[in-house]
C-alpha cells in the first residue's frame, strides 16, 4: 500500500482544520462552521502525523506511519514520512515532487486546477470551501473522544480517489483527526499533534532539489 497515492491523503491531512483555540471559538460549535473558519482563516501550519489504513471491515492493512508536514497558502505544501520507510512529497504551488529514497526515484506532477475537487482544495486552494464541497455535521461515531464534533465533505464533482472525508475538532476547537474515505470503503485515518497556525514556515521547506543520480518520472496531466 506504499504506492498508494499519498498526494491526496496529504493534502487532506493538513486541510483539515489546524484551528487556535481562539479562531474556533468565534466560528460556532459544529464541525462546519469550524471547517469553514478554517479554509478562511488558516494561512499556514506545521505539525506532525500519524496515517493508518483499514479494510472496509476495520482490519488494519496499512501503517501506521508517522512524519511531519508544513503547509502554506496557496499552493505550497511539505509533506514528510519518517517511519517505517521514508518519502517526501514537496508542493511549490507549480508542482509538486513526490520522492522515494529508497528507489530514489521522483515523480513530478502539475499542480493544476484538476484539485479544485479534491482533498487538497481544503489545503491549497483560496475558493470558498462550499463551491467545491457539500458539508454535513454528523454524528460522533462510537469510539471517538468525547466532546469531539464531526463533519463530513463531500466532493460536488466525481473524484475518484476519495468518496468523502470526516473531520473532527476535539472541544477546544482544534483540529483532531481526520477519515478520508474511499470507493472500496477503505479508510486512511490521520491524528495531528504539536501543530502550529500561522506562525510562518521556512520557504526552503517548499524547495525540492532533484537528487543526484535520480529516475526522474513527468506526468504532464496534473495531480
Amino acid at each position: 500500500m506504499r504506492r498508494r497515492d499519498l498526494i491526496g491523503a496529504l493534502a487532506a491531512a493538513a486541510a483539515a482544520g489546524w484551528l487556535p483555540a481562539a479562531v474556533a471559538a468565534n466560528a460556532g460549535t459544529s464541525g462546519s462552521a469550524r471547517l469553514r473558519e478554517f479554509s478562511r482563516t488558516a494561512q499556514s501550519a506545521s505539525g506532525r502525523f500519524t496515517q493508518v489504513m483499514t479494510d472496509k471491515d476495520g482490519k488494519r492493512i496499512d501503517g501506521p506511519l508517522e512524519g511531519d508536514f508544513a503547509f502554506e497558502r496557496p499552493g505550497r505544501f511539505f509533506w514528510n514520512v519518517r517511519t517505517p520507510y521514508p518519502q517526501r512529497i514537496i508542493s511549490d504551488a507549480k508542482s509538486i515532487y513526490v520522492w522515494d529514497p529508497d528507489l530514489n526515484q521522483v515523480t513530478i506532477k502539475r499542480l493544476s486546477a484538476a484539485i479544485s475537487s479534491t482533498p487538497a482544495a481544503m489545503l491549497f486552494g483560496t475558493a470558498d470551501i462550499d463551491a467545491s464541497f457539500a458539508l454535513e455535521d454528523i454524528a460522533a461515531p462510537a469510539n471517538s473522544a468525547r466532546g469531539w464534533v464531526w463533519v463530513r465533505a463531500t466532493p460536488r464533482t466525481e473524484d475518484l480517489t476519495y468518496a468523502a472525508i470526516e473531520l473532527a475538532f476535539d472541544a477546544s476547537g482544534r483540529i483532531a483527526a481526520m477519515r478520508l474515505k474511499d470507493h472500496f470503503g477503505q479508510t486512511t485515518a490521520l491524528d495531528f499533534s504539536g501543530v502550529e497556525i500561522n506562525a510562518g514556515v521556512d520557504p526552503a521547506r517548499f524547495v525540492f532539489e532533484i537528487p543526484q543520480g535520480a529516475d526522474v518520472l513527468r506526468d504532464d496531466n496534473g495531480s
